[in-house]
Order: C-alpha cells, then sequence, then structure tokens
C-alpha cells in the first residue's frame, strides 16, 4: 500500500485539506502509526489544547492547510468523526466565530454541512460566546474602574462619566465586540490603537496609555477565560 510510504513534501509543510483528511482515515483504518503520528502533531500544532498554543503570530485551524482553505465545518466534521478530542473545542470555536449564516450555508458542500447534533452544539456555544463576550466586554469598557489611575487628567475615564464619554466608550465597544452577524471575536486580539495617517491613536478619542493598557490586560484574562471554558460551551464536558 503507497500510503505506507507517505513522506510529507518537506518538514513542517501541511498538505492539502482533502490530502490531510485522507490520511487522517486511512492511517487510523489501517494503523500506521508513522503517518498517523505526524498527522496528529499537525492536529495539535494547529488547534492546541493549551492556552498558551494560541501564538498570535502562527497560523491556525483552517490557515495551516495549503491548497484552498477548507471550510471550518468540514475540519470539525472530520476531528469529531475521529474522535480527535483534545483539538474538538478550538475546532467547534473556529467553525462558531464565524457567526450563524456560517453554520448553517445551505451551499456548503457535504463534507462542510454539520450533522443536527453537531450544529445544535456550534449554535448554543455561539450564542454563549457572544453573550460571554459582550458582558465582559462592556464591564471592561464602563464599569468603574476601582483603584486604577489614569495617566491623563484629560482622559474620559478621569472625569465623570457624561454623554460623551459614553460615546466614546461606545466607539471602543463596538470596535471590539463588533455585530453579532459576524460571530464572535472574543479569543482574538483587539486592536486598541489605530493608524491616522501613520500616528497611532487610540480607538476611543482621548482614552489615556493607561487606560488601554488596563484594557489590553483584563481582555488578556477573558481570552484565557473564554478558552478554558470552551469544553462546557460547546458541550464537551458536562
Amino acid at each position: 500500500m503507497t500510503i505506507s510510504v507517505y513522506r510529507f513534501p518537506e518538514r513542517n509543510k501541511v498538505p492539502d485539506f482533502a490530502t490531510f483528511s485522507s490520511l487522517v482515515r486511512i492511517t487510523a483504518k489501517y494503523e500506521l502509526p508513522t503517518v498517523q503520528s505526524r498527522l496528529l502533531e499537525i492536529v495539535h500544532d494547529a488547534y492546541p489544547e493549551a492556552f498558551e498554543g494560541l501564538i498570535p503570530s502562527k497560523p491556525l485551524g483552517e490557515h495551516i492547510f495549503n491548497g484552498q482553505t477548507p471550510h471550518p465545518n468540514a475540519i470539525l466534521n472530520l476531528f469529531v468523526q475521529q474522535n480527535l478530542a483534545s483539538a474538538l473545542p478550538m475546532a467547534y470555536y473556529m467553525a462558531a466565530r464565524r457567526g450563524l449564516d456560517s453554520l448553517i450555508d445551505s451551499h456548503l458542500p457535504q463534507d462542510a454541512t454539520l450533522p443536527p447534533d453537531i450544529l445544535q452544539s456550534a449554535i448554543r456555544g455561539l450564542m454563549t460566546l457572544r453573550e460571554m463576550e459582550r458582558d465582559e466586554i462592556h464591564r471592561l469598557i464602563f464599569e468603574p474602574k476601582g483603584s486604577h489611575l489614569c495617566s491623563s487628567p484629560n482622559c474620559p475615564s478621569h472625569t465623570k462619566t457624561g454623554p460623551a464619554t459614553l460615546e466614546i466608550y461606545q466607539k471602543v465597544f463596538d470596535h471590539i465586540v463588533g455585530s453579532p452577524q459576524l460571530g464572535t471575536k472574543v479569543l482574538q486580539i483587539p486592536k486598541f490603537y489605530e493608524d491616522c495617517g501613520g500616528d497611532l491613536r487610540c480607538v476611543g478619542p482621548g482614552i489615556c496609555n493607561s487606560c488601554v493598557e488596563r484594557w489590553e490586560s483584563e481582555h488578556a484574562d477573558l481570552r484565557k477565560k473564554t478558552w478554558e471554558a470552551l469544553p462546557v460551551v460547546f458541550g464537551l464536558k458536562g
């Protein structure tokens, strides 16, 4: 059987998804440990089990495959069928993060059409993540800052809350959370600064560096909290 002598084109180079999925199924069926081990390394690297594996500069999820980028639904189906348990939380997230329209798209190929039970788990998880994202970001931006001290007396967070300040906060909130039609960005590192013609400015006009640093730190905590909750969010653990 030719599969027993299969070689990846280059070390650390991932094949296209069609080849990858065929290899995963065949190596599991015929118990070919050498190739199977290499395939599982790819899975664990692109769909890490630990939060520390989410390295911003490293391709993750469906973006690791050569050739045409597969729909995340197809990857989720494959991982469920092959019982790749450690990769399932992130696989569910990668499918759900694109929103409801992506999950239920009637034009998807068969391998990317989710069975009812998986679809239900993905939708329920998406709704939970959206609620978590909305509530936690609202708390981060709008609620009292405790002992936090602004680095500028002109920072909106330093002054008494009023319509102008609330408008600035709302702009930051909308920038981070985005439209519910687009799914969720809760595990994505937000950009609190925007490039204004070569000058970096906070998306909330007048917000001081100290406040932005606090937001960045608290959002990092939220990402870790969310990551740890994924197995429960998607019904993988009771």
